[in-house]
């Protein structure tokens, strides 16, 4: 890298695979250098299948970033982490306390390595460890090092998965001859830049709405305490709108200019011609009601697992929902959110993390991962300098969060216009 300061974010989509160039500046904004995405179908729920064409696309776009964002040396590169075999488990680590009488660091990072080896026994891949609480002598504390006290116990939430999320993540990346500097988990990427402290603490929902897979992660007290990845996503209404008789693009685009969240907004329903995949057959005619119930039906299956959680919390979300990623665009989601759960839902929104004058076109939720990504290598940067061995960090980075605004960026789309046209 030309600077401690420039940073190259990957995040690997079941669709395509992107990667962000960019730079914090002096007043903590991020200036987006560049931006590069090869259509890939090498990701499969996270894990990198295809190692082989994951890294030569991912060559690819290190060749396609140094002209456009004028980096020669990229060598370093940051992956945001997120499977459909992760989940969230709870764990408790007691120990007494010697000599000193009293907790050290150390003490706290041997009760951190025993969470990690009881879940390594049992063939699982630990992506992160979240502190949730800790007793000394059965007086609750946050922060217990320094404190005196015979007996300490620690509550944890650790994210963990399937194995070869991170070894095939790894080797694919080996390949192409660039270091893995970071590997957060997605989801605290797309939370680092989607909420604040406040939201954190009072109890909130972030809901990731991507091409495969539906993310869940509940906040409250300032840390993760629920996380659930649906196999599921805005894809699969494609392909049910598909199976009209259309092809996959207009099955999309049909989705995206004409589809609704909710069956019952649609008070003046109309007809859209559209070609058939058959030839010689008559172009398939869809009513916009038909195509509101088929997108409805899909989320109800897509969602309900996430709406059970939701609903079988012991604590409020004061702070309620948060939506984001490609399927969060479909038109009346928040009305749908609302809807189903009776609960307040905004759009997520990273734009004030980014620099004044920054492109619109980076305001879109399918940046939010790789500029949260972006932003927690930053931090371990700061405590791993570039000069030391990169290794896989042993402490998640804290990063202080600012407030996020509460505007929302939507694209109006002319339906009828010559770029929109169904082909």
């Amino acid at each position: 890298m030309n600077s401690n300061k420039q940073f190259i974010a990957i995040d690997l989509g079941s669709s395509s695979i992107s990667a962000m160039a960019a730079e914090m500046q002096a007043d903590g904004a991020l200036r987006i250098l560049g931006l590069e995405s090869k259509i890939s179908d090498d990701v499969k729920h996270g894990i990198v299948e295809q190692r082989t064409g994951a890294s030569s696309k991912v060559i690819e776009l290190k060749k396609l970033l140094q002209n456009s964002s004028k980096i020669q040396d990229i060598s370093m590169v940051s992956v945001g982490v997120g499977a459909k075999s992760m989940k969230l488990m709870p764990f408790s680590v007691t120990r007494f306390i010697l000599n000193p009488n009293y907790v050290t660091d150390i003490l706290l990072e041997e009760m951190l390595e025993e969470c990690k080896r009881n879940f390594q026994l049992s063939n699982l891949a630990v992506f992160d460890i979240i502190p949730v609480s800790y007793y000394l002598d059965g007086v609750c504390m946050d922060e217990p090092a320094g404190q005196a006290g015979s007996q300490i116990k620690g509550n944890y939430n650790v994210v963990v998965g399937n194995p070869l999320v991170k070894e095939n993540l790894g080797g694919f990346i080996d390949r192409t001859g660039l270091v893995l500097e970071y590997s957060p988990l997605a989801v605290e990427a797309l939370s680092t830049v989607l909420l604040d402290d406040k939201e954190r603490e009072d109890g909130c929902a972030l809901i990731n709405l991507g091409g495969t897979t539906t993310t869940l992660a509940v906040f409250s007290e300032g840390v993760m305490q629920q996380l659930l990845v649906v196999p599921l996503g805005a894809k699969n209404i494609t392909k049910d709108i598909q199976e009209l008789g259309i092809s996959e693009a207009n099955a999309e685009r049909l989705k995206c200019l004409k589809g609704t969240a909710l069956e019952s907004l649609v008070e003046d329903p109309i007809y859209v011609q559209i070609p058939s995949t058959l030839e010689a057959q008559q172009p398939v005619k869809i009513s916009t009601k038909f195509l509101a119930t088929i997108i409805e039906a899909r989320l109800d299956e897509t969602l309900q697992p996430i709406f059970d959680v939701i609903n079988k919390l012991p604590f409020e979300l004061e702070a309620g929902i948060v939506i984001t990623g490609g399927g969060s665009k479909l038109n009346n989601m928040v009305d749908y959110m609302n809807e189903k759960t009776n609960i307040y839902t905004r759009f997520g929104d990273h734009s004030d993390w980014l620099a004044d004058h920054t492109d619109e076109k980076y305001f879109d939720p399918c940046y939010a991962q790789l500029v949260g990504t972006v932003l927690l290598t930053d931090e371990y940067r700061k405590e791993h300098p570039i000069e030391e061995t990169v290794n896989e960090p042993e402490k998640k980075p804290k990063l202080p969060k600012k407030k996020i605004s509460e505007k929302i960026t939507q694209r109006v789309f002319n339906f009828f216009n010559d770029e929109n046209k169904l082909n």
